[in-house]
């Protein structure tokens, strides 16, 4: 049953929120046909709150109350007074010189109207002692209001802030990337002229504040079979940035205070496929919870003749000029912009994006290590140091060039779990793909980041599955020949 016409009531009593749902158990929630809610903030009835709902009973969420009105569904994950971290997907409101709006936008980032129950009835769940915040630290250059706005999101938190609840927003971002271009993708003789500054806006960023996770040995770099330290690199402008903090037995990361604090995250990640890392999912996820994403390996220098991944061959002088011109560093953070490509040239690999990648899933692993088992003074333990669910948005998926240049795909799925590795590659194999060809899913498989591994999974399906295959990046030809895994 819907939790009514407005926010669920908060004073209903929870279930302990120990008794939380099977570690194993994974949902399909198949609606063919599906679309988001329209008429923000999006209240109840309506398919997608009906769809959550349902995700919630297969997951054996206060099983007891199903059905009455003292529901209290995320009660078993999340106390009476307990901080809750919300992280929706969102990414950016262009692509190059595309604006990305519409059903694009949706394919790319969180709906409103799939945020709208989660936030009911965690609030529900924590009651007026708890906290919820809707987080995550978008790539550099988000305009959030751009993305955030016209799927609802502000006008959910502002909804449901203006019924007394404490609830907010908290870009974990300590800056912004503004863009000031003289030209910008002026058309001439075949080619797209671009020219101008990458300047830095300081933002708020996490009013609790940064702390330093070191995972040393734990690391995934610091497995034998890992690239060294010093061939790590971010993208041009940071090129070498992440070698400081990968290197003399370092692997360290800034974590959130927000995050590390909390004791519940639920994670709202989009169904999409993806250049670097073949498909973004729950694991993927996590790079948006870390404010420093220039210390983040995205791949390893040079090609695979010298032992990188950055590129899939190796590249002439004038491609390696070409490359430096199109994001050149400059004092403050400031990068200059001067570029000039070939409308007609056929896409290169550069910066890993392609199948060949070995770097950026041990990057992925060890922040969601952080996001389970580190304590809040950033400490790694043993066992896991927050509850954790993971919603993945399928309502309108993204196939293709993803994540900023996905083509929508209107699946009609959500795909839910306690942990993100089942998660996926359960969600992988729902968009026709083999979890095992997804070098993130296969590695936290294999690293025991799931419980049990495929052999306990659990997995329940409520609703019609449809067959179809979703086109992988041009650059992961790979997935394209793999069988489709039923």
């Amino acid at each position: 049953m819907s939790a009514g016409g407005t926010t669920p009531s908060p004073t209903a009593e929870p279930v302990s929120a120990s008794s939380t749902p099977a570690a194993s158990r994974v949902v399909i929630i198949s609606r063919p046909g599906l679309s988001y809610a329209e008429g923000a903030p999006f209240d109840p009835p309506h398919p997608v709150y009906e769809a959550v709902e349902a995700m919630f009973r297969e997951l054996g969420l206060d099983r007891g109350r199903v059905g009455t009105p003292d529901w209290n569904p995320l009660g078993d994950l999340i106390a009476p007074g307990d901080r809750v971290v919300v992280k929706p997907n969102l990414v950016s409101q262009r692509n190059l010189h595309e604006r990305i709006t519409g059903q694009k936008l949706a394919a790319s980032s969180t709906h409103g109207s799939l945020l709208r129950p989660v936030l009911d009835y965690a609030l529900r769940a924590a009651g007026p002692r708890g906290q919820v915040r809707v987080i995550d630290a978008p790539v550099e250059g988000c305009v959030v209001e751009e993305v955030a706005g016209p799927l609802g999101i502000w006008a959910v938190i502002d909804h449901l802030r203006a019924r007394g609840h404490d609830v907010a927003f908290t870009d974990l971002r300590t800056f912004r990337v503004v863009p000031w271009l003289p030209l910008d993708d002026v058309r001439r003789a075949g080619r797209s002229f671009n020219l101008g500054l990458l300047m830095r806006r300081a933002l708020s960023g996490d009013p609790r504040g940064y702390r330093v996770v070191d995972l040393g040995e734990r690391s995934f770099f610091a497995r034998a079979d890992a690239p060294p330290g010093s061939r790590l690199r971010f993208h041009r402008s940071h090129y070498e940035t992440p070698v400081p903090h990968h290197t003399r037995g370092r692997h360290e990361y800034s974590a959130p205070g927000t995050v590390l604090d909390a004791d519940v995250v639920i994670n709202l990640p989009k169904m999409k496929t993806h250049k670097k890392t073949g498909v973004t999912l729950s694991l993927k996820s996590a790079i948006g919870l870390t404010n420093e994403k220039y210390w983040l390996p995205h791949f390893t220098e040079g090609d695979p003749s010298i032992g990188g991944d950055e590129l899939e061959q190796p590249r002439s002088p004038r491609e390696v000029l070409e490359d430096k011109l199109s994001r050149l560093p400059l004092p403050g953070g400031w990068s200059l912009i001067a570029r000039a490509p070939r409308l007609d040239a056929r896409p290169k690999i550069i910066d890993g994006s392609w199948e060949g990648n070995r770097t950026l899933w041990r990057t992925i692993l060890d922040l969601n290590r952080i996001l389970l088992f580190a304590d809040r003074a950033g400490k790694l333990r043993d066992a896991p140091q927050r509850r954790y669910l993971s919603i993945v948005d399928g309502v309108v998926a993204g196939e293709g060039e993803g994540p900023l240049g996905a083509t929508p795909v209107e699946a009609g799925l959500l795909v839910g779990g306690t942990h993100p590795a089942l998660v996926d590659a359960v969600a992988t194999r729902c968009m026709g793909l083999d979890p095992l060809t997804i070098v993130q899913v296969r590695e936290a498989l294999d690293a025991g980041l799931a419980p049990g591994g495929l052999a306990e999974l659990e997995e329940i399906v409520d609703g019609p599955l449809g067959t179809r295959k979703f086109r992988p990046p041009r650059s992961w030809p790979s997935l394209l020949a793999a069988p489709t895994m039923g």
